[in-house]
């Protein structure tokens, strides 16, 4: 067996009981401590992993978040948004959730869309309502509710009440983390309404940067069977793919400039 597909082997461990020992490689694979050492450095160079006294375990669960309005919009980004853009059909009924990537996509919906019909909208975001107002493409219908500043969208019982009043055919979902226990969210706020939107869907696409893959949040919102397509700027890793495999996720990767 390789190096590679005992990398492979011990993720897949790892999901399944958090943390991983020398010794366990060793007895695992039949190998040397030196070989295992080499495996456990190198195990733990990949993302949502850190290194411990005498193996590796699944890295903390990050409590950072950023406010939107202080996040950059990169190059990447609006790569993301014109792939997300692309999926559009004029028979499309959606609702967009609110993150940066997806703020730029009513911006390439007007591109991508060709169709006499308008696209019927549904959002929570301030930012996706404000690029829609240019684009004729799109009747949108804004939830209401308590504004949150912070996060720039309407969240809460009313607007996830509301929301249960539209039914879907693609929901755009934006992404604060993803590791093999779905999509998590530091917001519980967040999370509900995600959850609120995913509900009232037939398709769940998420888009978002590879760095957001392998970390992990506080508030879960759904387990991988729930997404349909992930829309990302770089290949997973071999053993996040095949869980992507396994749940029958459709993984479309952007390419570079």
């Amino acid at each position: 067996m390789t190096q590679e597909e005992r990398l492979v082997a011990l993720r897949a461990k790892l999901e399944q009981q958090n943390k991983v020992t020398l010794s366990e490689v060793c007895e695992y694979f039949g190998i040397s401590r030196d070989s295992a050492r080499r495996d456990l450095v190198k195990l733990s160079q990949q993302p949502g992993l850190q290194r411990i006294r005498g193996g590796v375990m699944l890295a903390p669960i990050s409590s950072h978040t950023e406010a939107y309005a202080s996040r950059p919009v990169s190059d990447v980004k609006h790569r993301l948004a014109q792939a997300a853009a692309a999926l559009l059909d004029e028979r499309d009924h959606l609702v967009i959730d609110t993150s940066t990537i997806l703020s730029l996509l009513p911006l390439y919906a007007g591109k991508a869309h060709c169709g006499e019909n308008k696209l019927n909208v549904v959002t929570n975001s301030i930012d996706v309502l404000t690029a829609a107002e240019t684009n004729d493409t799109m009747d949108v219908y804004f939830l209401g509710g308590h504004f949150d500043p912070y996060a720039r969208a309407v969240l809460g019982a009313q607007a996830e009440q509301q929301m249960q009043q539209y039914h879907v055919n693609k929901a755009f979902i934006g992404v604060c983390a993803l590791t093999s226990r779905g999509l998590t969210t530091n917001s519980l706020l967040e999370a509900t309404m995600k959850q609120a939107m995913i509900a009232q869907a037939q398709q769940v696409i998420v888009v978002c940067e590879s760095r957001k893959i392998g970390s992990d949040n506080f508030h879960h919102v759904c387990d991988l069977s729930k997404i349909d397509i992930i829309i990302t700027d770089h290949p997973p890793q071999s053993d996040f793919q095949q869980l992507l495999d396994h749940n029958d996720i459709e993984c479309i990767v952007v390419s570079p400039k």
